[in-house]
């Protein structure tokens, strides 16, 4: 009877066992999972960042019709800057439509430094934009662009 109940015993524990190691993860599973955390599609940063990533850029040149018609204004763009730091896409935010293609245009030119997280290049999402001012003078208008440093978040 003893023999039977030491078989019986060994079984059970031999069950116990393996019903243990099927439904947890192996110790060496956990290490690998928590390793690799998962990355953001592209990271947020604000316009002030952005500028001071820019490495080289284009000012727009004020429209001679925007001028002539006394146009004026912020043009403003979402942008989304790869890791290389080139621009891969530019969506329209708002400004007006005299304005929006040199703006446009100027922005093409924009590169950037790559943006680091931990030390890697990441893909980045902002906002860039340009504002527009006129001048009357003798002769009879001058115009004058700036990027803008600071654009509330816009949907």
């Amino acid at each position: 009877m003893s023999h039977v109940r030491t078989i019986a015993i060994l079984v059970a524990a031999c069950t116990a066992i393996t019903f243990a190691q099927s439904s947890s993860p192996a110790p060496s599973d956990v290490p690998a999972r928590q390793a690799q955390p998962s990355r953001p599609d592209a990271v947020r940063v604000s316009t002030g960042v952005m500028l001071g990533l820019v490495e080289h850029k284009t000012m727009p040149v004020y429209p001679d019709e925007a001028m002539k018609k006394g146009v004026q204004g912020n043009v403003v763009f979402k942008v989304e800057v790869d890791e290389a730091g080139k621009l891969a896409s530019i969506a329209l935010v708002e400004g007006d439509p005299l304005l929006v293609a040199a703006s446009k245009d100027s922005l093409q030119t924009f590169r950037f430094h790559p943006y680091l997280v931990n030390g890697t290049p990441a893909r980045v999402r902002s906002q860039l934009g340009f504002h527009f001012s006129t001048e009357k003078t003798a002769d009879g208008a001058s115009g004058h662009v700036e990027c803008m440093a600071s654009i509330p978040n816009r949907p």
